[in-house]
């Protein structure tokens, strides 16, 4: 036997030795962990993965700061052609953003309402780059009538 031989088995002795009581732990949380999914299972409960944590756990439903309302997660938003969900006045993150800055700037288009219903409301494509700087400063200045 080579000494390289001796060593390792001399290391995996020892590595077991204090890997033990872990190994116990782990065994005793897994037996646990399978008595919690039989209750889980009989009174309709999530269930137990170790890795995962809990399993099935219904999503919480988020109240607004302001109003203090229940938002609904299966909403979707208000525009048509949007497939995300709503988070803010009926809206995903990214049109209730395009709300405040259509509000803001004073070009909010008739339909764009709070709460709107799902899929209700037509997008609004904004001109980009120099043809936006152009719309804004045309909305700044009033025009001149000939």
């Amino acid at each position: 036997m080579s000494i390289e031989k001796v060593i390792r088995n001399m290391i995996r002795a020892e590595m077991d030795k204090r890997l033990e009581p872990l190994e116990r732990a782990t065994r005793a949380l897994e037996a646990q962990a399978g008595v919690v999914n039989k209750l889980a299972g009989l009174f309709g409960g999530p269930g137990l993965n170790l890795k995962r944590g809990l399993v099935g756990r219904p999503r919480k439903q988020k109240a607004t700061r302001s109003t203090e309302k229940v938002v609904d997660a299966g909403r979707n938003c208000a525009i048509i052609t949007c497939k995300r969900a709503a988070r803010s006045k009926g809206y995903c993150a990214a049109h209730y953003q395009k709300f405040r800055m259509l509000s803001r700037t004073g070009r909010l288009p008739n339909a764009w309402v709070e709460h709107a219903a799902p899929c209700s409301v037509e997008d609004v494509m904004l001109p980009r780059g120099r043809a936006g700087a152009r719309a804004l400063a045309e909305l700044a200045e009033p025009r001149e009538q000939e």
